[in-house]
């Protein structure tokens, strides 16, 4: 019992800084809805259409990190802490090449992204130019998600929460002097004019990727504080990069982050489709469905923010080799999970209404984003799983299981049945939804029972 109250603490240790900075990661989005939702619906349709093709093209980056700190994490929990300052040299050398590819590809498709959307004529121009301006930090971002998931492989939790949230106040406060006109201010009977840079929509994407460098820049220095994982000294690079040892790293980095890269492209690329199917069903429809994704995605907070956390815990036991432990550990975050996600399915169903206020004051989509709210809130409980189990097996370095259950969730559950209910049946944005948390009830299911399933092997 004793060990098992020292096991809930560690969890819990870990997990709540962890989510705090994944709340402040996804206040990038709420502060450019909420804000750009002032100026109107046609604004959220513009900065909420190419939302999925950036969470695609960001997968590579994502896969890196699941990478990193699945290795990371393994050597630590061994004892192996004097092979982590060149993995760390290794790691920051793919991230320079892959967020090379995370600037490049979205600058040379974001002419053509709208209208393969099926985005109206009227948004095309100012989506194409934001999703290139947010995207054109790429290297940066890089290098913040792989420092990032070196500090949380050491079970360094608190760094990323404090770089993240300081990097996503900046945001804010960048969204409220670009995105608005001129404002005037009355204080102790002076009036004051602030100036502003009133850019709309571009405001937003300029404070984005002004946030997104200091995040790189920030996490990047205090990386290099920690000893143990600061990139080897100068005079020592060209003794170990590229040798025996560091392709050997490279190729374990690969091992694990190619599967979880192509988790995220099925996956990505299987809600760009879904995408593609909402967006004919017309501009308002649209932007209700994307207000309510995003005001829904607040709710999940506790979930994904428990994923690198969960994938440290798994990492770490995983070089330990304790079976035992894993799955207790297993079993408990799930227990907390399910717990917290069905407080956010009962606000959901309580307060739909006066959550959707706070994103937008349309009329059509006041009336329709709550009901959506609704349908998705039976699905939280399972959601949290889906995200839990998912990044255990990515702690352990069993990236390919969530690649099968994903695909096949993704692909035959949602976008198939959009397809036949909505596209040839005729049914609405709500039937649509149903789809949408079909796919992550089921791939709850199929992962849980996987694990228990193939048990016995699980740390082979």
């Amino acid at each position: 019992m004793t060990g098992n109250r020292k096991l809930v603490k560690e969890i819990i240790i870990l997990i709540i800084p962890a989510i705090i900075e994944y709340s402040f990661q996804a206040l990038v989005n709420y502060a450019d809805f909420i804000m750009v939702g002032k100026l109107g619906i046609e604004a959220s349709a513009t900065i909420g259409i190419t939302n999925e093709v950036t969470f695609l093209i960001k997968a590579g980056v994502n896969a890196l990190g699941v990478g990193v700190l699945a290795y990371m994490a393994k050597e630590i929990g061994a004892g192996n802490r004097g092979k982590l300052r060149n993995a760390t040299l290794h790691a920051y050398f793919l991230a320079l090449v892959v967020g090379i590819f995370t600037t490049a590809i979205p600058l040379i498709i974001s002419p053509y992204l709208p209208v393969f959307l099926g985005a109206a004529e009227d948004i095309r121009r100012p989506a194409s130019m934001y999703f290139s301006i947010c995207s054109s930090m790429g290297v940066f971002f890089a290098f913040n998600v792989t420092a990032g998931s070196i500090r949380k492989a050491d079970k360094d939790m608190v760094t990323p929460l404090l770089v993240n949230g300081f990097i996503n106040i900046l945001n804010v406060i960048l969204n409220w002097f670009l995105i608005y006109p001129d404002k005037i201010i009355s204080f102790s009977g002076m009036e004051i004019n602030i100036r502003r840079g009133n850019l709309g929509v571009m405001g937003a994407a300029y404070a984005t990727a002004i946030a997104t460098m200091t995040g790189g820049i920030l996490m990047l220095f205090f990386n290099e504080k920690h000893k143990d994982t600061a990139m080897i000294a100068k005079a020592d690079i060209k003794d170990n990069f590229l040798r025996a040892e560091g392709k050997e790293i490279i190729g374990k980095y690969i091992l694990v982050g190619v599967p979880a890269f192509l988790t995220s492209v099925v996956t990505s690329l299987g809600r760009v489709i879904f995408t593609a199917m909402v967006v004919p069903l017309g501009t308002e429809i649209y932007a209700a469905h994307s207000i309510a994704f995003t005001a829904e995605s607040a709710f999940y907070i506790p979930a994904v923010g428990m994923a690198s956390a969960v994938a440290s815990l798994s990492g770490n036991v995983r070089g330990e080799g304790n079976l035992k432990k894993l799955n207790r550990q297993t079993n408990m975050v799930c227990v907390i999970i399910v717990f917290i996600m069905m407080i956010a399915t009962g606000i959901l169903l309580i307060c739909a209404d006066g959550i959707i206020s706070f994103f937008t004051n349309d009329a059509g989509a006041l009336i329709l984003a709550p009901k959506l709210l609704r349908i998705v809130a039976i699905n939280e409980p399972m959601f949290g799983i889906s995200i839990v189990m998912q990044y255990v097996f990515n702690g352990i370095g069993k990236t390919k299981i969530p690649l099968v259950v994903s695909g096949f969730t993704q692909w035959f559950v949602r976008v198939l049945g959009v397809f036949i209910f909505v596209h040839v049946l005729g049914f609405g944005i709500e039937i649509a939804w149903i789809c949408m948390i079909s796919d992550n009830i089921l791939r709850a299911i199929l992962l849980y029972g996987w694990y228990w399933a193939d048990n016995r092997r699980i740390l082979a």
